[in-house]
């Protein structure tokens, strides 16, 4: 059927109330449970990927808690709380207290796993700031250990979204898989959980110039918990050690939540009702899906997410070229800052329909130091990033239609149909820079001020703008731009040490902050430390590509599509296309079928079916809608049948 309209999917029951309604005592469902997305960057719990069900009412062995059909629980009988505590000297090496197995994952790259999270980003913005180091001290507490089955039963939307992504593959959408494949890392991250450990931790997390190991005295120094050795000199250790504290944050994670005087007997009496994750095992989202249907696109959509959010750069805070954002070192720690002459950029736009004048208008950018699509001697034109972009425009167009008429229809009669016509107009943005080899003339190029964009802040001004004596210039084609500068006298205050650009399709020809124009990271170099200042950047999140704006659905509807004097078929419930016939100095096949089928429904009585027709470029598409007598009326004015 032809849809118009995102209908809900329905959700069947899954049992739980009706186990808890034949339970003779009220029990409690485990909440802790494995089969859920997870985002290894952030740390993060996403959608559900395991269908979740109680058919079988099965129980914890203690009988305390309800479990679901695709899960087993392993319990701990054994007694006592795990203590350690460890002194964490720099936040590259920082272990999450609730997720240290997930995170030492090796399918992407190993040393981004966590760095975005909440905990790390905190302990890394205090030791920074604070030139300090870290203590933390944990109390565990382990009940149960919860696995999901190997062949559990996947969540329908999952599912769904799945078979949204075969379909587009099927019908060889590509830029629309790959746009899903990122919607789906979105939802449900990089990873799915497939065992947890179900427990409480008391965790406190202390800031502070002091390196000793006193910390683990004064964590349990506030629990009330007798450490049974309360010497003098311990005691000015400790008093020594919260005299240097810089930042203290004590956590509760599941138990009674955490205030001054709680003792750790308490604290652990609380426990049993009081569960959370406190670590997490898995695999990679990709592990999960049929690989025949959708072949690599998760996992490179999981890939395009770690390099994204790649940020090179020296990580070593002694180190006068540390670089506050970066999370992954690039051997510049050592390296002297090079100041590198910048010629400029400029964009050139090829059509690829004959309508996209307009938008190569728009984003076509002469480079301002030529006048031309060119650079300057002794500068070479470097390809930065080529790029499809997309504009959709309405026409409001007006053609003959012939119909039968006059006694029995034998005569043939014309009448003038205008309607708003849907297009879309393509072309490809091909964007240079003007880089160097060697040494250039004194003032032979340009000054760097920094780029924005509708969506980033310029760093050096704080806002979407350049400083002051900069020029704007259009950089790529989702409304970037770079600041540029050649008023030497007044301008270098404001600009910055540049050392070239390079992207996901062009390296660095010289050898960052980061920048990204639909699913390609943009990347420019410049002295380490200028840009560092402030919070930490949020993470990039996906989709990186732009969903294209004409999306033919999978539907059993009969869709015609054609290019040039090519044209391919799809009929009925079938997904694949079927090529045509080629016609020289003819109507396309594309056509003529649209005319036919035009004129045959049209002799129906009764019947009021339509056929919806667009271009895109010189490519025309045709959907025919056949209606039945269960119409109803889309929001937007669209009359439609669920049955097409």
């Amino acid at each position: 059927y032809l849809s118009f309209l995102t209908v809900p999917v329905s959700r069947p029951t899954n049992w739980l109330r009706q186990c808890r309604a034949s339970a003779n005592i009220s029990i409690t469902a485990l909440e802790v449970l494995p089969g859920g997305g997870w985002d290894n960057l952030r740390n993060m719990d996403m959608g559900r990927v395991m269908n979740l069900s109680y058919f079988e009412c099965q129980t914890t062995e203690d009988g305390l808690y309800l479990i679901p059909d695709e899960v087993f629980v392993i319990p701990h009988k054994e007694t006592g709380v795990e203590t350690n505590s460890e002194i964490i000297s720099s936040w590259l090496e920082q272990k999450s207290s609730t997720s240290n197995s997930i995170n030492a994952d090796v399918s992407f790259l190993k040393m981004l796993n966590g760095k975005f999270s909440v905990e790390n980003q905190r302990m890394k913005t205090h030791q920074v700031k604070d030139s300090s180091t870290t203590a933390r001290v944990q109390v565990r507490n382990l009940i149960y250990t919860v696995k999901a089955y190997p062949d559990f039963t996947l969540d329908t939307r999952f599912a769904q979204q799945a078979k949204a992504i075969a379909d587009a593959i099927e019908n060889n959408q590509t830029r629309n898989a790959d746009y899903l494949s990122e919607k789906m890392v979105l939802d449900y991250g990089t990873h799915v959980i497939t065992s947890v450990d179900a427990r409480a931790t008391l965790v406190e997390e202390t800031t502070s110039f002091y390196h000793q190991s006193t910390g683990r005295v004064n964590f349990f120094d506030k629990l009330k918990f007798d450490i049974s050795s309360q010497s003098t000199q311990q005691s000015s250790s400790l008093q020594k050690y919260q005299s240097n504290i810089q930042y203290s944050l004590t956590q509760s994670n599941g138990g009674t939540p955490f205030y001054p005087g709680i003792t750790l007997q308490k604290w652990q009496e609380s426990t049993r009702n009081n569960l959370v994750a406190i670590d997490r095992s898995g695999f990679p989202l990709h592990y999960f899906i049929n690989t025949n249907t959708i072949p690599d696109l998760p996992h490179q959509a999981i890939d395009r997410y770690y390099k994204v959010n790649t940020r090179p750069g020296c990580v070593d805070i002694n180190s006068k070229n540390f670089n506050f954002q970066a999370n992954i070192d690039d051997s510049s720690c050592e390296g002297p800052a090079t100041n590198l002459s910048f010629g400029g950029v400029y964009q050139e736009c090829v059509q690829m329909s004959s309508d996209a004048g307009p938008l190569c208008d728009a984003l076509a950018q002469k480079n301002l130091e030529t006048g031309e699509f060119s650079c300057r001697s002794p500068y070479i034109s470097t390809l930065l990033r080529s790029e499809v972009r997309q504009q959709g425009y309405t026409s409001y167009d007006c053609y003959d239609q012939r119909y039968r008429c006059g006694f029995l229809g034998l005569s043939h009669c014309h009448r003038q149909v205008c309607q708003d016509n849907y297009h879309v107009r393509t072309a490809r943005i091909n964007t240079y820079w003007c880089s160097v080899n060697g040494t250039a003339p004194d003032n032979s190029g340009y000054l760097f001020g920094g780029i924005y964009s509708p969506s980033l802040l310029n760093p050096l001004t704080n806002a979407k703008s350049c400083p002051q004596n900069f020029i704007p210039v259009k950089f790529l084609s989702d409304g970037q731009m770079i600041c540029v500068s050649k008023d030497y006298e007044t301008g270098t205050r404001f600009s910055v040490p540049f050392g070239g650009l390079f992207s996901c399709q062009s390296g660095n020809p010289i050898s960052g902050s980061q920048h990204l124009s639909d699913g390609c990271e943009i990347l420019y170099c410049v002295q380490s430390g200028l840009f560092t200042g402030g919070q930490l950047l949020p993470i990039h999140l996906p989709p990186f590509n732009k969903p294209p704006l004409v999306s033919m659905q999978a539907t059993n509807t009969v869709m015609v599509m054609t290019e040039g004097d090519t044209s391919w078929v799809r009929v009925g419930e079938t997904k694949a296309w079927k090529l045509g016939h080629e016609h020289e100095n003819k109507p396309s096949h594309a056509e003529e079928i649209v005319l036919a089928l035009g004129e045959r429904e049209s002799e129906e009585e009764g019947k009021r079916d339509r056929c919806i027709v667009f271009k895109q470029g010189n490519s025309l598409f045709g959907l025919f809608q056949k209606q039945t007598t269960d119409k109803r009326v889309h929001p937007a004015g669209i009359q439609y049948s669920p049955k097409t």
